[in-house]
């Protein structure tokens, strides 16, 4: 079997008010028409995409209720460590919250955020 390609789905409360975060800390928004209503795409410069799904579609789809926030740990690359620093400075501006400012941790400089659904985000240079 050869495995073609993964992604992250995550569970969103209001995917407006999740594109526009996203949106406004660096990442391209990916739309499809056919599911406006139910999720968006977010993408890094290597096209990785992330789903952002409204959580009523996301229970369905992974047939579960009840589903928590920190369920995954999302890791994010850069290549300066200014990056990170101003990365931080759009989560707090957007609405997400700083929960480990820049720093050198396990030999990288990095830091940890909060989405505004309560996901975690961490971000390293790389």
């Amino acid at each position: 079997m050869n495995i073609q390609s993964s992604w992250l789905n995550l569970p969103v409360e209001d995917l407006a008010a999740s594109e526009t975060f996203f949106s406004e800390i660096g990442f391209t928004i990916k739309r499809n028409e056919a599911v406006l209503d139910k999720m968006r795409g977010i993408e890094t410069l290597d096209n990785k995409v992330i789903m952002l799904i409204e959580r009523n579609q996301f229970e369905k789809v992974a047939q579960v209720s009840n589903i928590g926030s920190h369920s995954a740990l999302v890791s994010i690359s850069v290549s300066e460590p200014e990056e990170v620093d101003c990365l931080l400075e759009q989560v707090e501006t957007s609405g997400g919250e700083v929960l480990q400012s820049s720093t050198m941790h396990e030999g990288y400089y990095g830091g940890l955020f909060r989405d505004i659904d309560g996901h975690l985000f961490n971000i390293i240079v790389m």
